[in-house]
């Protein structure tokens, strides 16, 4: 499949759930399209699902990955045709708890960053929680409570979430190193997707959040293990 450059509408607005596109590309179950909502897996957070609708009827979005510029969208059903205009939908619900999820990520990330020079370096995302990995030796009542009083804290204040892109170089000069690793991305990239919650945190991110911290809800530490030598991973959800 070569390669065609998806315009990426979640980049700019997470909140879209419907949206017509061209097929621009079919190989077997998968298709490419001209421009798309669907966020596809990656940075700990699953992809959305939903429906394409072709002339012969709505497919299941059972998968949506990413393949270079392109996103390619695995479907269970009738096959639109290249060239040809669907419709789609993306299931509202199963993405509106990832931007939920994720924004609370880095609440928590920034905190223990902040407070305990803790390194994120890993989360998962799903539906019914979200966990993250630190570089932390270990937990103790105070440092969950802590985590637990000032993440909620940040919610209540309603902190404006912005999604902006900004040159590489800015980037360089104003985004924490211990957050965002420019260092890792390939030279090729010259902006980088910026995500910051007011006065909280300000990192590169791709993935979908939500536009202000209310949204989260209540938030709750419910379990801690150890994942190896100076590394705890911290599971919560979102009431």
């Amino acid at each position: 499949m070569r390669c065609l450059m998806t315009e990426l509408i979640y980049f700019s607005d997470c909140y879209v759930k419907e949206f017509k596109a061209d097929v621009v590309q079919v190989d077997g179950n998968r298709v490419v399209l001209d421009r798309t909502a669907f966020y596809p897996t990656g940075g700990g957070q699953p992809c959305d699902t939903g429906t394409i609708a072709g002339e012969d009827g709505p497919a299941r979005v059972v998968e949506v990955s990413k393949a270079g510029p392109d996103v390619l969208h695995a479907l269970k059903g009738p096959m639109p045709e290249k060239g040809s205009r669907i419709e789609a939908r993306i299931d509202w619900e199963r993405r509106y708890a990832h931007m939920r999820y994720h924004t609370a990520q880095h609440l928590l990330s920034a905190y223990f960053l902040d407070q305990h020079k803790a390194r994120t370096t890993g989360n998962q995302i799903s539906t019914e929680g979200a966990s993250i990995d630190l570089d932390l030796e270990s937990f103790d009542p105070d440092i969950l409570e802590g985590a637990r009083y000032q993440v909620n804290l940040w919610i209540e204040g309603s902190l404006p979430v912005k999604i902006t892109m900004m040159p590489r170089e800015e980037a360089l000069r104003v985004l924490n190193p211990e957050r965002t690793r420019i260092d890792l991305l390939p030279k090729s990239v010259s902006a980088l997707r910026i995500v910051e919650v007011r006065g909280v945190d300000m990192v590169a991110c791709a993935g979908t959040h939500v536009k202000d911290t209310s949204e989260l809800g209540h938030f709750e530490i419910v379990k801690t293990s150890s994942k190896g030598s100076d590394r705890r991973r911290l599971e919560f959800v979102l009431r």
